[in-house]
């Protein structure tokens, strides 16, 4: 069975955010003490009134029940269209019909990660994440045929004869094999030798006195590795050789022992020494050589593949690494064959930076060995090429991984309008259907990136393999796309208020819900993949764009047929992924379950939960307890077992309550009570065995999309509205004392919220719920905007009987906030029960 919930009952949770657990998962009890306290009852607070007496605050809930309003008891005004109601009923309908699987997840899902793993634990991940090790089996034609445009072999020919490091058909310097020979033995000799090939075949083809090439011994020397958190790791080739150019840059210094003369960044390739009598596996020469190569993609960003050597007294083997995993060929004798072993040498480490697998569209300018900027350039539709500038010489997103998408995001501006852009590379599987495709079906949708222009195939992988690639089993073709998209904000995680925060996890989700209308499913929600919305000039974002969903290359259509599932896996980030996702990455074997909307707001949750963990209300950075963190580093499973654990526990540690506002905890705690009653409908959990999914359940639930989104929307609206009336509050008491007072409204049959008459300036500690922020104008606060997604919730409460039907189509005035609008009589009617 799976741990308990670590968390400790130490701040208390209402009665009503406990989540109703299936029957098979015990929950603790744990007594109310907010009964004898109205002011502490989240769920039914006494309404606070203005000078006039009218309600200024939500209205008091009917008592004596549980959140009547998740189990659809109380009449609620949806705010979605019915046209975007029609799109997400044909949606959830072709969705059941349709999918009933998705495309495989890559295993290494299932591996324990560590936060800074050894280099032992990465070469067990590189194992997983590689996949079948590839063998061209042509005795050696294809690694022959490679580089014969950059060296003739008349060139060739002449230097053999010339040179005194080749005689009687070897290569004199380089010791022969012995029963007692050390690999040490082989380091010196093959870098003079690989010296003097780069002096002979492509130093004399670059700049007078500038050394492009250079190979060094790096038995010794440790490379300093980079990842996506800070890490001590290293590594050691035993031969690496130096370039320089508009792709590389030189290592940085290290504290007290000066720059590194080589490092990952500035290598054009490696060569791995082996002595034959050692009989090495291949399985060993495959990750030794992988954990390097997996390095160049990392401090290279533009590198499309990675080609190495390695080398024995008597041959030489060639690797080659790209998105679609690795091959290598057969040795070579390298005495015998000298042509194809100068090729190799020279070609691996070429002045044209193309032949080496480096993007050149992506250029840096380089001072002092660091890149200090940069151009892209990409191609419109009508073949217009746009060189871009780097606004950093860094990707802003990138994913580590050898083999998949490898995901790289430039923010780039126009050299004539300034205007930013975000630049996506990918690669995507052969298969899959293009990102461009919903992109073009997302045009126009409020809180969805928007496409400026696209390449559809700029390489693909089977390319770089020779003429027979696709016959090799195991090999999935994988394709090179180039998405130019409007430039947003930073991550969500860089918000500067909480009502920021939530505007933007609601307009997200409304953007979810958009794409859902287009019959679109994302299925890939995650705290790197919503954005804040553009500020221009200091001016706030769009409405409907205060927070925007990213990155569609994991969306389906609702009515995918079965038959373009793409058959190479996928890589997820388990910390977002849901309970019933998880649950079944554990059987590559079997069909993983389609992902539907459910596993994204749940997903959503995980995002909302992340921060809350992370930061405070202003964005002050925290350690993330262990309850939440283990997400992100555990087997798949387990991460969904801690996770369950985790939905149906009780509370939230009192620190993390105390840095935000109650708003924000009881958003917590409903939008957890949400999830929690939609899982166990979704997905049985059988914890000793496999997980079962509840097919018939899962389509009654999905039936439900409408009010899905309604609740939603209805938790944000609630929270939103409650961040304003704590800030309303504040700012009366604030003008209170310096003598100001609000102004009755003029005309008190139809009340609304006091206006103040001078707009009060909160100090640093008054304002932490705005801090950075200017005022929100009227019209664009997110839950309030008039835009036909937006959701309201009733402003008239009656009590609940439930012996008698609600009247749905009559609604007791009472005030409103002045930034909502009157709905209109079309709207009344279509009041609902959820």
């Amino acid at each position: 069975m799976p741990p308990p919930t670590s968390h400790e009952p130490l701040c208390d949770a209402p009665d009503w955010a406990q989540p109703v657990a299936p029957a098979h998962l015990p929950i603790a009890s744990q007594s109310n003490n907010s009964g004898t306290d109205a002011e502490a009852n989240l769920f039914n607070p006494q309404p606070k009134r203005d000078h006039l007496n009218y309600p200024i605050d939500t209205p008091t809930r009917p008592g004596g029940r549980d959140e009547a309003w998740l189990k659809a008891e109380l009449p609620r005004l949806s705010r979605i269209s019915p046209k975007q109601r029609k799109g997400l009923e044909t949606s959830s309908k072709s969705f059941i019909d349709h999918q009933a699987g998705s495309t495989p997840i890559n295993p290494k899902v299932n591996e324990e990660l560590k936060e800074d793993p050894k280099v032992d634990d990465q070469k067990a991940l590189v194992e997983v994440e590689l996949g079948k090790f590839i063998e061209q089996k042509d005795e050696g034609a294809w690694a022959k045929s490679l580089y014969s445009d950059l060296v003739d072999q008349s060139e060739i020919r002449l230097f053999l004869e010339e040179t005194t490091f080749y005689s009687q058909d070897r290569w004199v310097t380089i010791p022969a094999s012995a029963d007692d020979l050390l690999e040490e033995e082989l380091y010196t000799p093959y870098v003079r030798l690989i010296n003097l090939l780069l002096k002979r075949f492509v130093l004399r083809k670059g700049k007078q006195g500038v050394l492009w090439r250079k190979a060094i011994d790096t038995h010794s020397k440790p490379l300093a590795h980079q990842e996506l958190h800070s890490t001590i790791r290293w590594s050691r080739p035993d031969v690496s050789v130096k370039a320089q150019g508009p792709s590389f840059q030189k290592c940085e210094p290290k504290r007290g022992k000066g720059t590194p003369e080589v490092g990952f960044s500035n290598m054009s390739s490696f060569m791995e020494m082996k002595v034959e009598s050692q009989d090495t596996s291949l399985r060993d020469q495959v990750l030794q050589v992988g954990v390097y190569a997996r390095q160049i993609f990392i401090q290279q960003p533009n590198r499309q593949f990675v080609r190495a050597l390695l080398l024995t007294e008597n041959s030489v083997r060639l690797f080659h690494f790209d998105r679609s995993g690795v091959m290598y060929t057969p040795f070579i004798d390298i005495h015998k064959d000298p042509y194809t072993f100068i090729r190799l040498v020279v070609g691996l480490n070429s002045l044209d930076e193309s032949a080496l697998g480096l993007d050149t569209s992506i250029q840096w300018r380089v001072k002092g060995g660091r890149k200090v900027g940069g151009t892209l350039t990409a191609v419109t539709a009508d073949n217009t090429k746009i060189k871009y500038q780097l606004s950093k010489v860094d990707p802003v997103a990138t994913l580590h991984d050898i083999r998949g998408r490898a995901t790289q995001c430039w923010e780039v501006s126009d050299p004539k309008t300034g205007v930013y852009y975000l630049v996506k590379d990918c690669w995507r599987a052969e298969d899959r259907v293009p990102e461009h495709v919903y992109l073009e079906d997302a045009r126009g949708l409020p809180g969805v990136v928007q496409m400026i222009s696209f390449e559809s195939n700029r390489a693909e992988t089977r390319h770089f393999r020779g003429d027979n690639a696709i016959d090799y089993e195991g090999f999935h073709n994988r394709v090179a796309t180039r998405t130019v998209m409007d430039s947003y904000g930073p991550s969500i995680e860089e918000f500067r208020s909480v009502k920021e925060l939530l505007y933007a996890l609601r307009d997200a989700i409304n953007g979810h819900m958009h794409l859902n209308s287009k019959s679109i499913v994302h299925r890939d929600v995650s705290i790197n993949n919503i954005v804040l919305g553009r500020k221009d000039l200091d001016t706030l974002p769009e409405p409907g764009f205060w927070g925007v969903l990213i990155d569609l290359h994991m969306a389906i259509k609702s009515g995918r047929p079965s038959n373009e599932i793409s058959i190479d896996w996928r890589t997820v980030s388990r910390m977002y992924q849901s309970m019933r996702f998880l649950l079944n990455c554990e059987d590559s074997s079997s069909v993983m379950p389609a992902q539907n909307h459910l596993d994204d707001m749940e997903s959503f949750f995980y995002v909302y939960t992340h921060i809350l963990y992370k930061y405070d209300s202003e964005g002050n950075k925290f350690r993330v307890e262990d309850e939440v963190a283990c997400w992100a580093l555990g087997a798949a499973k387990s991460v969904a077992a801690h996770k369950r654990g985790f939905i149906f526990g009780l509370t939230l540690p009192s620190d993390i309550a105390k840095r935000w506002p109650k708003p924000c905890i009881t958003l917590f705690y409903r939008f957890r009570r949400f999830i929690a009653e939609m899982t166990p409908l979704v997905v049985e959990f059988d914890w000793d065995g496999e997980a079962s999914i509840g097919a018939e359940q899962a389509d009654a639930k999905m039936s439900k999309v409408i009010q899905h989104y309604d609740k939603i929307f209805y938790l944000f609206d609630e929270a939103i509205e409650a961040l304003e009336a704590e800030e309303d509050k504040a700012t009366d008491k604030a003008n209170a004392r310096m003598g100001r007072f609000p102004t009755p409204d003029p005309d008190p049959q139809t009340p609304t919220k006091a206006k103040k008459t001078v707009a009060f300036q909160r100090s640093d500690a008054q304002g932490s719920l705005k801090r950075g922020l200017e005022e929100y104008p009227d019209e664009l606060p997110v839950a309030k905007r008039n835009h036909d997604t937006a959701y309201v919730r009733p402003e008239g409460f009656a009590e609940f009987d439930p012996e008698t039907p609600a009247k749905t189509t009559q609604r007791v005035p009472t005030p409103r906030h002045p930034r909502y609008r009157s709905p209109k009589s079309s709207e009344l009617s279509e009041v609902k029960h959820s």
